[in-house]
């Protein structure tokens, strides 16, 4: 078996036609995420707490996800445009519980770039990665019960609603139900 360490050697870069998953580095990066994450359509499925109210919140933020992989934590990517690099989106796995082999993703994109297909080609991207390199059994995901766009995409690319998640988070000061959806390696076909 390998050392899981050893997966910590380089920052994984997945290439997708036209896109590309890689590290969160840049200035650029952070004012993209700024502006995007602020969208109210965006924005209305975020907690104030992970709302940034300035370029250098958005930085902290995006430091943050960056330092998951420097910590030997986990892995988070931003999602960018192969063609010209611009930032606009992020995903990855925000809680990885190695003793358990199960781990949570979190995920945001750019207004513009939704209903394209983009979030689903990601996600199953970071499937195959957990499965196959983190070596992970259960990938699971908490998501508003009205964030109905988000979850047809879990949906769509195999997880299955587990359970209700009674008053779980508060999102614009308001205590909402979340659904708690997972995937299963035994049920999952990789890749």
């Amino acid at each position: 078996m390998t050392d899981i360490n050893e997966i910590f050697n380089y920052f994984p870069v997945i290439k997708l036609d036209e896109l590309i998953l890689r590290q969160i580095v840049s200035l650029e990066d952070y004012q993209n995420y700024y502006e995007y994450i602020n969208n109210s359509n965006v924005a209305s499925y975020l907690s104030s707490e992970d709302l940034p109210n300035s370029l250098e919140n958005s930085k902290a933020e995006l430091h943050y996800w960056y330092s998951l992989f420097n910590y030997k934590s986990s892995f988070y990517w931003a999602i960018a445009l192969a063609d010209t690099n611009q930032m606009i989106g992020t995903c990855g796995f925000n809680h990885w519980n190695k003793s358990q082999n199960r781990a949570e993703i979190s995920y945001d994109l750019n207004y513009k770039y939704w209903n394209n297909g983009i979030m689903s080609k990601s996600i199953k991207e970071i499937i195959n990665f957990g499965f196959n390199t983190m070596k992970l059994h259960r990938i699971q995901a908490t998501v508003a019960i009205d964030n109905i766009p988000s979850i047809k995409m879990l949906e769509r690319v195999g997880f299955h609603r587990e359970s209700l998640l009674q008053k779980y988070g508060m999102l614009q000061g308001v205590s909402k139900d979340f659904y708690m959806y997972v995937i299963v390696k035994d049920f999952y076909e990789i890749d």
